[in-house]
């Protein structure tokens, strides 16, 4: 996502050179409302949350209101950018001759290149905003719509067949915005009147599937599956196993998993608390030596990706903090 928006600003970049040359070729002001109809569509593109979303909006006074402030907004900036071309073309003593076309062209091939790299709707449904601005725009839209995509989900019974309950939550959660869905479902399942045991189980199963924790395109999924787990044994046996084969075939993902520190709590919880209660010695002993497991194997693999001067830095405040 950093590469994608660097390469985004390399291509809003083409959108204010197009008046700058114009204005240090000399071309005259005729110019000005095609660069005011193209700064307004790529803002259109790049930024629909500043304008009206539905027909029945725009015909609202505020909407028209909002529109033009928009539009002269945009006539104001490409008379500037075209008194600045002048001005640097008055400086250089040379006004080169080019079709009034050529930077039209440049400033309108911003609008293609910027809806390739970044389509606005789709990011926020991932929790990803170009600033503040946006978030603010987008971000209650895209949580309504996650919200909506999981009612589904919760209203299943808990006595539903594992394979109808999988089947759902793929068709539920294999979409882009599966970031904030998983979110949603972490944080209506925290509710501690919730059974939903088929539900649990089925995105225990979904978020510990190597394709969905290789390619990191659900941020934090399998720390997400341990909230969802509940220090329920039964989920905590299904999700301990395919958590500790994940982080070792998988250790650049290790942001993506419960903390250590988290793990370890749940491992030194009393034998009559949350997922150890009603066990059997062995069974407890089992689970606990599988946090613990994880918790080393997570240590280990955020310690790789950091730099040899880090990692030894740390070796040497952990070997000053030890008793002589």
């Amino acid at each position: 996502m950093p590469t994608r928006l660097r390469l985004l600003k390399g291509a809003t970049a083409l959108l204010y050179v197009g008046p700058l040359f114009a204005g240090m070729c000399g071309l005259g002001w005729g110019l000005v409302a095609p660069f005011v109809g193209i700064f307004v569509v790529w803002l259109m593109v790049l930024r629909p949350e500043q304008w009206p979303a539905s027909p029945a909006e725009w015909l609202t006074l505020p909407a028209w209101g909002a529109a033009l402030a928009q539009v002269l907004s945009q006539l104001l900036l490409v008379t500037v950018l075209l008194a600045v071309g002048r001005g640097l073309g008055a400086l250089a003593g040379f006004l080169p001759v080019v079709n009034p076309i050529f930077p039209l062209a440049v400033s309108f091939l911003a609008i293609p290149l910027c809806r390739m790299l970044w389509d606005a709707r789709s990011a926020a449904d991932q929790g990803i905003y170009l600033d503040d601005e946006a978030e603010a725009a987008q971000a209650p839209r895209a949580a309504a719509e996650a919200a909506a995509a999981i009612v589904p989900l919760l209203n299943l019974p808990d006595g539903a067949l594992d394979e109808k309950v999988a089947a759902q939550v793929a068709q539920v959660m294999n979409v882009a915005g599966a970031e904030m869905r998983l979110k949603a479902l972490a944080m209506a399942l925290s509710q501690p009147d919730r059974s939903h045991a088929a539900l649990r189980r089925a995105l225990v199963v979904w978020a510990s599937e190597p394709e969905v924790v290789a390619p990191g395109r659900v941020a934090s999924v399998m720390a997400h599956a341990f909230a969802i787990a509940d220090r329920n044994a039964d989920l905590l046996r299904l999700y301990l196993p395919r958590a500790i084969a994940l982080i070792a075939a998988f250790p650049d993902r290790a942001e993506d998993f419960p903390n250590p520190d988290q793990l370890r709590l749940v491992a030194s919880l009393g034998p009559d608390t949350g997922a150890f209660s009603d066990l059997p010695d062995h069974l407890r002993a089992d689970l606990r030596d599988g946090l613990q497991a994880l918790a080393r194997s997570v240590e280990r693999a955020i310690a790789a990706g950091e730099s040899p001067d880090e990692v030894r830095r740390e070796e040497l405040v952990q070997q000053a903090a030890r008793p002589a």
